[in-house]
């Protein structure tokens, strides 16, 4: 059997060059990227906040109670949502995060109590990415000779989590609250603004379809899809809400 040489030690200067790549681009990327994963949280919270206020002041205008009416109706759902949307994503992301606490806890504790079994599972892990098994158990003996250094090995490898995720609860339920509120102002400010209500009607509609049109645009440039696809796919989902809307105040004060 063939004993395969240790490699070499790293020279200085590609340790050095390493650390400055580390500083100068790879935390400034992780930190982008970070930032851009928020783009979930600011879709949801855009795209519901056109959308839902728009149903809601298209079916009002529908069954034609009266501007004060249809505002009264169209903040309150806007505040009411923008209280839920935020209050859900917090309850979501922090039960989540509990979640995921609890796997790397009972990680931990597999390895304080079976450790050899554990060095095992690793190695068989790195076996089966490719590395030789030789190779797969000396680098999972060596990993275990820091605790936390394995223990964030292992959560990444076995439990695909990040041992560093977490504490973004607060920070996603702001994100979409506000983009929520934000959003729910481009249905509504035709009627606060136009005295009568069918051309705030057709305002809010041709604005709301706009606005989300846009928003596709953004996604499908930051997510790299075919911007124009991504747009007309979140346009359509916004014509079929106005058009529900309409067509369920129509119906309701027929009947009524």
């Amino acid at each position: 059997m063939q004993v395969s040489s240790p490699a070499p030690p790293l020279s200085d200067a590609a340790r050095e060059e390493a650390a400055q790549h580390i500083r100068d681009h790879a935390l400034g990327e992780a930190a982008r990227i970070d930032r851009l994963s928020r783009i979930r949280e600011v879709v949801l919270g855009v795209q519901d906040g056109l959308l839902v206020p728009l149903g809601v002041v298209t079916g009002m205008a529908a069954a034609a109670p009266g501007r004060p009416a249809i505002l009264v109706a169209g903040i309150a759902e806007a505040v009411a949502g923008c209280i839920a949307m935020g209050g859900g994503s917090y309850l979501a992301s922090e039960a989540e995060e509990a979640l995921y606490a609890a796997e790397i806890e009972d990680e931990g504790r597999e390895i304080d109590e079976e450790p050899e079994r554990e060095v095992a599972e690793l190695a068989l892990v790195l076996e089966d990415e490719g590395l030789p098994r030789e190779a797969a158990e000396r680098v999972a003996h060596g990993l275990a000779t820091n605790a936390n250094v394995f223990l964030r090995t292992k959560v990444q490898k076995e439990l695909g989590l990040s041992p560093d995720s977490g504490g973004a609860a607060v920070g996603d339920a702001l994100v979409v609250g506000l983009s929520y509120m934000a959003a729910a102002v481009v249905p509504l400010w035709p009627y606060i603004v136009l005295p009568l209500t069918l051309p705030a009607l057709v305002t809010s509609i041709a604005c709301t379809l706009l606005a989300l049109f846009a928003l596709g645009v953004g996604k499908g440039r930051i997510a790299r899809q075919a911007w124009w696809r991504a747009g007309l796919q979140v346009l359509l989902i916004g014509s079929a809400s106005a058009a529900v809307g309409f067509a369920v105040g129509h119906v309701v004060t027929a009947v009524t």
